[in-house]
């Protein structure tokens, strides 16, 4: 007599999506090919390095997740819901190198405090993750000074945590290390290593950021197609 227990358990409590799902995904921008059938599946949990050179399609890849680029051919799913979709955007926080814009005359604290309110969060609460995410990454120079007041790496941390303020289930970052000095290299890769439950892609050509992903992706600048 066959047990069908098992097959009705996974009927009724089926299997979670994998955190990000990336089928045959392909960009190109008039003429030019950015990314061919990129395939990937990311569990939660998940650390991945995009590398290569400039121009490879590092900053399109995390684009297209974020749902700021609509792919020309695939799909890409976030925890089984289309990427750029609002249950998409709510799981994913982001901080792209070209997309760093902060209103400059705003202190660090009151662009958080916007981004968290632009979530739907109330200010109580934004308030709270507000200050404790100063604590965590020392944001505390930072978020008292004026964007435009602030250095290149100061500016980095503050879009590495605008990218945490949402609670996010994935973070997308984009050469978020380039800047910055060995302490706040070092206290970004604390936060991510503390939510051992966030999957994370990110761009870099550091080789120590490399070292604390689970696995990389080599990507090399697409040859035109000649018909």
């Amino acid at each position: 007599m066959s047990d069908d227990s098992g097959q009705a358990s996974r009927e009724l409590y089926p299997a979670p999506p994998e955190s990000l799902l990336i089928e045959g995904l392909g960009r190109r921008f008039g003429r030019r090919e950015v990314i061919r059938d990129l395939n990937l599946r990311l569990e939660q949990g998940e650390r991945l390095a995009l590398c290569g050179p400039n121009g490879s399609g590092k900053t399109t890849i995390l684009r297209c997740i974020a749902g700021t680029v609509t792919p020309t051919a695939g799909r890409v799913a976030v925890f089984g819901q289309p990427a750029g979709s609002q249950k998409a955007r709510h799981l994913v926080g982001v901080s792209l190198s070209q997309e760093r814009s902060f209103y400059l005359r705003l202190s660090g604290r009151e662009n958080l405090l916007f981004a968290a309110g632009a979530r739907g969060i109330s200010r109580v609460e934004a308030l709270r993750r507000v200050a404790a995410l100063e604590d965590e990454l020392d944001l505390h120079a930072i978020l008292a000074a004026r964007v435009d007041r602030c250095s290149t790496g100061m500016v980095q941390q503050l879009a590495f945590a605008r990218a945490l303020i949402g609670d996010p289930a994935i973070a997308l970052l984009d050469e978020p290390t380039r800047s910055l000095d060995t302490k706040a290299h070092d206290r970004l890769w604390a936060a991510i290593e503390d939510r051992d439950q966030l999957t994370l892609l990110i761009a870099t050509h550091r080789d120590d950021d490399v070292g604390r992903c689970h696995r990389r992706i080599d990507l090399d600048v697409l040859e035109p197609h000649r018909n």
